[in-house]
């Protein structure tokens, strides 16, 4: 099933992103986290794409769709040529993957440039463009910021590429994490008033350590309200980080739920604890269909 026709249904859906696993230690991990929260009836979940273990990932997706019949989605990055890209997708289709999320991919490291494999794949529009123009059935997702990007001079240049994605053909938009929902609102409102009609699925993730918030702010340019950092800063420990997280996300959740959003899609870092906590305070609230 295309996840448009899942945003489309009048409530709100909800997901989970798991993160490719690197070595045989981090498969274990993720297998134990996508189990636990399988049972937790996500509507759909993602897998994001290495280019070393890109088979694996692919599998992956595969068995969870099986396995546990949720619908999976399967990254894609321009880090493929042309012909390499096609060949992932005639796989997609044949193993009856639904959904692609297009990126462009993430750069070697900060300040380093992204390299594209192929001089017409350079941008994550183009990979759309490329998979609606190539007559593949799959649903097409984007990702957008509702922040400046580290890479983008300004956020007039983030949204130009937004429009451009969704002009080439994505059915829905997916945001980079953010911890203040102002910036969410606002993106959504000027999107609309641009004429640009897809579901916009706001990305959250909960506060893990400081460790992994100076690293994901670092990459994603996702800023941290006063009052967060402040409270982050007087914390002992990283437990007590992670229940901060868990709080502030909750608070994030009920606010963009009031608000109408089409889903709620949360970064797990393949750890299951935090938005198990999560949705079970939504769903107390009755928030969230149990």
């Amino acid at each position: 099933m295309h996840i448009a026709e899942m945003l489309d249904r009048g409530r709100p859906t909800v997901s989970f992103e798991f993160m490719a696993p690197r070595d045989e230690n981090e498969v274990q991990v993720l297998e134990k986290t996508v189990a636990a929260l399988a049972g937790h009836a996500p509507d759909w979940v993602s897998v994001t794409y290495r280019l070393r273990t890109g088979q694996e990932t692919l599998e992956l997706v595969t068995r969870i769709k099986r396995q546990y019949h949720i619908e999976a989605m399967a990254h894609l990055t321009c880090a493929n040529t042309r012909d390499a890209t096609r060949r992932i997708l005639n796989w997609m289709e044949r193993e009856g993957i639904a959904n692609v999320l297009a990126l462009r991919g993430d750069p070697p490291g900060p300040g380093q440039p992204f390299q594209p494999a192929d001089a017409g794949l350079t941008h994550g529009s183009d990979l759309v463009a490329f998979v609606r123009g190539n007559g593949y059935r799959l649903g097409i997702g984007a990702a957008c910021s509702a922040e400046k990007h580290p890479e983008s001079p300004d956020l007039e240049h983030e949204f130009h590429y937004m429009r451009l994605k969704v002009e080439a053909g994505a059915d829905f938009l997916i945001t980079q994490l953010f911890f203040d929902n102002r910036f969410y609102f606002a993106l959504v409102a000027r999107a609309r008033t641009a004429g640009i009609k897809v579901p916009i699925v706001p990305g959250l993730m909960p506060l893990p350590s400081r460790r992994s918030l100076a690293f994901v702010t670092e990459m994603s340019g996702a800023s941290v309200p006063e009052p967060l950092q402040r409270a982050i800063d007087a914390q002992p420990d990283d437990e007590g980080i992670r229940k901060l997280g868990v709080e502030h996300c909750i608070r994030q959740c009920v606010e963009l739920l009031e608000a109408g959003v089409p889903g709620l899609h949360f970064y797990t870092f393949n750890r299951a604890r935090a938005p198990i906590e999560i949705l079970g305070a939504l769903r107390g609230q009755q928030l969230l269909a149990s």
